[in-house]
């Protein structure tokens, strides 16, 4: 028994540690060329003694030595394939280097690369290295290695069966990421095709010109300098398309289950809206639909009415500081206790020219806030959160549809103030020359005439900038608050409790009750019957005071057996069909009869009593 236990060890270690070589072999991420085989094995080892505890397989019975050898075939060929996906996502990457290479004319300037032990071009191993920096950093490693681990899982060992439906689908597999690689070299290659049509036009014109020799530096220099300000850019769709590449391995799980998909996103699709639960709880996280552009706008609607009513009196008030200070205090002797006084002095002017400025503005900030969202007080916001400084997400961020859609936003805003900005120029272009004629004060006021009415047409425009743009935001954050249907049943188990669990304890407690009311049926006066579907037992005490009480009922089954508890218990049992059925249906189990039924119950009563005599 014990040698049996030990081989069957010895065979799925022997299995596991196949699977995990041929992949760690294959994928020259972990050791690149040149480095000596024995690590690879050391690292082999060291993840299967990691990962048979963890595994628990029992081994396939082996008989013979030919079975043996297909299954240590199996498993090669498992970790192979699985080293393929992992490595093609690197090919992918670097192949797109090599299209900008053969446009920016360093195809020719190929070298021998020690590291991958093959011929690369300069941007090709670029993109290589880059892709492999973000796979680190996004901690690709692990996901390799945890799917490795789950790869036992999903397929068994020695339980691969080769159809022809895994060939298909892996060249099918091959095309997609070709035509990832190729999307990534795209907006690059067409930047130096248009390039190159430019040349085309001034070759054109100047026939007299070498453009050939001046066309490679060019390119070259366009080509550095495009490739150098789109490496945040191509890092996001390195990260996108290892996102995307998902999608496309996913369905090799239908006619091959080891194939993991080492960046699916969690969930399903997110259909349903949110519960008042989850709304009320990113409420409690500061996290609502806020417009800045509606803030911004209410704010500047605040300058425009202080500008309005206040800008006269702020200037009244900086002339008459200016002039105390150059009649009053530049004779003044400087010691400590004047230089005092004179703070304290601006400092009080300052606060009454300045404060009725600054306070309608704040109030307006507040009542678009309050306007927005509510009375809402949350510290959440303030907590130091580290995912806040992770430079992978950062990069998620500064690149996602969101700061897409707030760029083009900003842009539009930009366009058309600039637009108002354009068009209040022009129409007071002759106004404002006609300025060096005007007295400085004159000047001034003239001056201040022209920021409040500028102020009130960007102003109006904001609103409507800034109202469009709440709508669009709260319908962005309904859409974000979307949850899964699993998410709303777990929501629900976690409110209510799982229906399950709930449908057991009522039947507990239905059989509990049940129980209790067999036990009080021996206490009945008597059992009235439909006659054979309902029974319903009545207790009444004598000289008591209280009205007859229902301490049994049941239909069917139940009736039976109530019946049967009240002959063996010597109870008399009165058929009366419409009482039975009006009982059963107008009376809970342990109530009194209502006084509508005293009647007819009182009748079979002084039955019973007659018997009983």
């Amino acid at each position: 028994m014990i040698e049996s236990v030990n081989l069957q060890e010895l065979l799925i270690f022997i299995l596991v540690f196949t699977r995990l070589t041929s992949f760690i072999f294959y994928v020259p991420l972990f050791f690149p060329s040149g480095v000596p085989q024995r690590y690879k094995v050391v690292l082999s080892l060291l993840l299967t003694f990691i990962m048979v505890p963890i595994i628990g397989k029992t081994a396939p019975e082996v008989n013979n030595n030919l079975y043996f050898i297909v299954l240590i075939c199996k498993e090669i060929s498992i970790g192979l394939l699985l080293g393929f996906i992992t490595t093609i996502v690197f090919q992918i990457v670097q192949m797109a280097g090599q299209f900008l290479d053969f446009q920016v004319s360093f195809s020719m300037s190929a070298v021998f690369d020690p590291l991958s032990n093959e011929t690369a071009t300069i941007l090709g191993r670029f993109f290589y290295m880059l892709c492999m920096i973000v796979f680190i950093l996004i901690d690709g490693h692990h996901l390799v290695i945890a799917s490795l681990a789950e790869s036992f899982n999903l397929v068994g060992i020695g339980a691969l069966s080769f159809k022809p439906e895994i060939f298909t689908y892996m060249v099918h597999v091959i095309i997609e990421f070709f035509y990832i690689g190729f999307k990534m070299a795209v907006p690059i290659i067409f930047i130096i095709i248009i390039t190159d049509f430019t040349l085309g036009l001034v070759a054109r014109v100047m026939p007299q010109l070498n453009i050939m020799m001046l066309g490679i530096p060019i390119k070259i220099m366009l080509g550095l300098l495009t490739v150098s300000l789109s490496v945040p850019v191509l890092m996001k769709m390195i990260i996108n398309n290892l996102d995307q590449m998902s999608q496309a391995i996913k369905g090799l799980l239908d006619v091959l289950p080891c194939v993991l998909v080492f960046f699916a996103s969690e969930g399903g699709e997110k259909t349903e809206d949110a519960t008042p639960k989850k709304k009320s709880d990113a409420r409690k996280k500061g996290q609502v639909a806020k417009s800045k552009e509606f803030t911004s706008a209410i704010g500047l609607l605040g300058v425009t009415a202080v500008a309005m009513f206040f800008l006269e009196g702020v200037l009244n008030g900086l002339k008459e500081i200016l002039i105390m200070f150059f009649s009053q205090y530049t004779n003044m002797e400087l010691t400590l206790n004047n230089v005092s006084e004179i703070v304290k002095i601006v400092i009080i002017k300052m606060l009454i020219i300045f404060l009725p400025v600054a306070l309608p503005i704040m109030v307006m900030g507040v009542i678009a806030n309050i306007a927005q969202v509510g009375k809402m007080f949350t510290k959440e916001p303030l907590k130091p959160k580290f995912e806040k400084i992770n430079p992978i997400k950062g990069l998620k961020n500064m690149f996602s549809i969101k700061a897409i859609i707030d760029l083009l936003k900003n842009i539009i805003i930009i366009i058309i103030i600039g637009y108002v900005g354009y068009k209040f120029i022009e129409s007071n272009y002759y106004r404002i020359l006609n300025f060096t004629n005007l007295r400085f004060v004159a000047m001034t006021y003239a001056l201040g005439d022209l920021i409040v009415d500028i102020l009130k047409k960007v102003s109006l425009v904001m609103i409507v900038i800034g109202i469009a743009d709440y709508g669009y935001q709260k319908y962005k954050f309904k859409k974000d608050l979307r949850m899964t249907k699993q998410e709303v049943k777990e929501e629900f188990k976690q409110q209510e409790g799982d229906p399950i669990v709930k449908g057991k304890r009522r039947q507990k407690q239905r059989e509990m009750a049940m129980r209790r009311m067999m036990q009080d049926i021996p206490d009945a006066t008597v059992v009235i019957t439909n006659p054979t579907h309902i029974a319903i037992a009545l207790k009444y005490e004598e000289n008591s005071g209280v009205a007859p009480k229902v301490i049994g009922k049941g239909a069917d089954n139940i009736a039976i057996k109530i019946k049967e508890i009240a002959k063996n218990n010597d109870i008399p049992i009165i058929e009366n069909k419409p009482l039975a059925r009006l009982i059963y249906k107008e009376v809970d189990l342990g109530l009194e009869i209502p006084y509508n039924m005293y009647q007819a119950v009182a009748e079979i009563l002084a039955v019973v009593y007659k018997m009983k005599k």
